[in-house]
């Protein structure tokens, strides 16, 4: 573990115990009608939680397949017990993403114990996977990259390519909403969309034969894309398929 690594962890810690404190804080102060006070309680845990997203690493999640651009994605690397992962209300940075990235999906093998965290967290199936109602339009392709979330093995899935006409996208990886760029990358807003495991193939080799579907390898510094299932660590890979919900560190399962 590096130092950087230390830090982040520390002062990751750090800001969950602080915000913790504000929260009971904010409730025994309801208890007693001091609704003044459970309000300036309530804003200093936002700006808690604003600390917070400053202090996610950009993790390098892809490679654009038609310009070569890195990409990197603020994510909560240290555990699911971060805001970062709060399906409901997720607190995350924008950064700088390639004109052509439409969404990043997710797959997460989780190992014991799974940290406790006060929200409801919903990393994905436990086995990486590709939407086809998005992946099959012309122009559209996904690169795959593993991604270990603490003790969990994660992979994430972006997609790039023009934006598909009449198609919804898909919820951005852990959350329940995701972002419309311009065609120019300018951010517009959110939408909502999240398919149900049926629609969802985790047969990945045919979209690896055919390009549709490209890789990196794990732990690859340079992030190179590669194609094609020879040595690809993704293909087959075995494990749960249906979707993972943690709720105060009870995993349930659901389609």
């Amino acid at each position: 573990m590096s130092v950087s690594d230390e830090a982040l962890i520390s002062e990751r810690a750090e800001l969950i115990r602080q915000n913790q404190q504000l929260s009971d804080e904010a409730r025994s102060l309801d208890g007693v009608r001091d609704l003044d006070g459970a309000r300036a309680a309530r804003r200093r845990s936002s700006d808690v939680k604003k600390l917070y997203t400053k202090i996610l690493p950009d993790v390098i999640v892809a490679r654009c397949p038609e310009t070569g651009e890195l990409v990197r994605y603020p994510i909560d690397i240290v555990g699911l017990d971060g805001w970062f992962w709060d399906f409901n209300n997720p607190w995350r940075r924008i950064s700088h993403l390639p004109a052509s990235w439409l969404t990043m999906c997710g797959a997460i093998r989780l190992h014991e114990p799974v940290a406790f965290a006060p929200f409801m967290c919903r990393p994905g199936p436990g086995v990486p996977f590709v939407i086809p109602r998005i992946l099959d339009h012309d122009g559209v392709r996904a690169v795959i990259n593993e991604i270990p979330v603490g003790l969990h093995t994660g992979w994430a899935i972006s997609y790039f390519g023009p934006r598909p006409q009449g198609t919804k996208l898909e919820n951005t990886w852990g959350a329940n909403v995701y972002d419309i760029f311009a065609d120019d990358g300018a951010w517009l807003g959110v939408g909502e969309h999240e398919s149900p495991v049926e629609e969802y193939d985790f047969d990945l080799e045919p979209w690896l034969e055919s390009e549709k579907l490209l890789w990196i390898a794990p732990g690859d510094p340079d992030a190179r894309l590669r194609t094609g299932t020879a040595d690809c660590p993704y293909v087959g890979v075995e494990g749960e398929h249906r979707k993972a919900g943690i709720v105060r560190g009870e995993l349930r399962r659901r389609r």
